[in-house]
């Protein structure tokens, strides 16, 4: 059986979830094609294949994905995987949706014998049939470019955020994968020269001891290996012991998502942080020496001006400048299909119709002024693409300065930082727009 493997965007990382459906389908006669569209470009005639697979990793790549398949002749066994699978067959109905490659359902559907031996907790994904990780998404280190992979240690999360869609597959459940295949991915990556790697888990504290025991175990391997992860505010808060070791561990930088600082805002997207909350994740990384990235939502129905005068303020209080992507000062509220915010009485008033070449809802908000602005901003932003980044930043902040009448920096003598960050980053939870889609086959950073 010929069968056809695509991927649209994986946030700039190897698509390591097509290696593992690789080694599934692998039996020795099955020939199976990949190709990654976020960095290469093939033409191919999708009735030559008998099977076709679509990663919908996410929102982004399952926009990309349809675009791509709009008016094609396809195969006809055709599957959908990944988080966005269920949103993508909604528009897709043709798609059979494979939740777990260790069920029959693929094997029922391709009608062929798979490899028995896989196993989706303990195999470790073959990362040669990938295209190299120096293709992908990088660490950018002041004049240094450094190699990045990537990993996780877990699954699935523990926890409910409304404008999140992990929740809406995995509903508040997380498992972790093996030690030995977690160890040995990162070794295979090392080896084929990774200098850095981004645990990719939705929060790398959902399970901080299972955590730290990796982290641990690559440190005494690999000690000097970089890694990067994402951490809730409400566990930086929570483990302040265990976020007191990611130093030492060689954890360059943490990403969190504080969203925003509007109280209302976060208790409808059940963030279980505060604005104090945020004050007090930035004050523990300052002790330990770990620089925080915030990510931050500011635009959704209920955002008032004050709000993006309370975010710069933060920003400009704890010295924050270099550690916050421009671009996350215009994003707005994503509402894909069967978000758990569509339950929000809140809501209600603000939703719109589905719009599904979007894979999401509309909605409007309660003060168009807000509209307006961030309008203004994102333009500024797509307009000042190419110029420094810092700069860039000050330019937003002179858009809000402009609308509000309020002074924001204050700090004349600011000393400009030199921080690594990676050179992609794209979040799961925001709307895309051009510049994110644009960018994405150019492998450069965005932000």
């Amino acid at each position: 059986m010929k069968i056809l493997l695509l991927s649209f965007y994986d946030l700039g990382k190897q698509p390591k979830i097509i290696s593992e459906l690789h080694q599934k389908l692998s039996n020795g006669t099955n020939q199976i094609d990949i190709v990654d569209y976020s960095i290469e470009e093939k033409s191919l005639v999708l009735t030559d294949y008998d099977a076709l697979g679509v990663y919908a990793s996410m929102h982004t790549a399952s926009v990309l994905a349809e675009e791509f398949l709009r008016g094609k002749r396809l195969p006809d066994k055709l599957f959908v995987f990944g988080l966005y699978a269920k949103v993508f067959s909604e528009i897709y109905s043709n798609f059979n949706i494979i939740q777990n490659f260790e069920s029959e359902d693929l094997e029922s559907l391709l009608k062929v014998k798979l490899n028995s031996e896989y196993s989706f907790k303990h195999s470790v994904p073959d990362r040669t049939v990938l295209p190299p990780i120096t293709d992908y998404s990088h660490i950018v280190d002041g004049s240094n470019n450094l190699i990045a992979g990537s990993v996780e240690t877990t699954y699935g999360c523990k926890h409910e955020c409304t404008h999140c869609p992990v929740p809406i597959e995995f509903k508040g459940m997380f498992k972790t994968f093996g030690t030995e295949k977690i160890v040995q991915d990162v070794s295979n990556q090392v080896e084929a020269g990774a200098k850095h790697i981004s645990f990719n888990d939705p929060d790398f504290f959902n399970g901080p001891k299972h955590a730290l025991k990796i982290l641990e175990l690559l440190n005494s391997k690999h000690p000097k290996i970089t890694y990067d992860s994402t951490i809730k505010v409400e566990h930086i808060l929570k483990y302040p012991q265990y976020f007191q070791e990611l130093k030492d561990l060689n954890m360059l930088f943490v990403i969190s998502a504080f969203e925003t600082t509007n109280d209302q805002v976060l208790t409808i997207l059940k963030k279980n942080h505060t604005a104090d909350d945020l004050k007090s994740a930035v004050e523990l990384s300052l002790e330990n020496s770990i620089d925080i990235r915030p990510t931050w939502m500011p635009f959704s129905p209920w955002t008032e001006i004050k709000d993006l005068i309370n975010i710069i303020n933060l920003i400009e209080n704890y010295k924050l400048r270099e550690t916050v992507a421009p671009i996350q000062l215009t994003i707005k509220l994503l509402i894909p299909k069967n978000s758990l915010i569509l339950s929000s009485k809140e809501m209600n008033p603000y939703v719109g119709d589905f719009d599904p070449t979007s894979f999401s809802y509309q909605w409007n908000y309660h003060n168009p002024e807000i509209d307006t602005l961030q309008k203004q901003l994102f333009k500024y932003v797509l307009d000042n693409e190419s110029i420094d980044e810092y700069e860039q930043y000050l330019g937003l902040v002179d858009i809000v300065e402009s609308h509000t009448g309020v002074s924001l920096i204050k700090d004349a003598e600011y000393i400009k930082r030199s921080v690594p960050k990676l050179s992609e980053t794209w979040f799961c939870c925001s709307e895309p727009n051009k510049i994110q889609l644009d960018r994405i086959k150019s492998n450069k950073a965005l932000i």
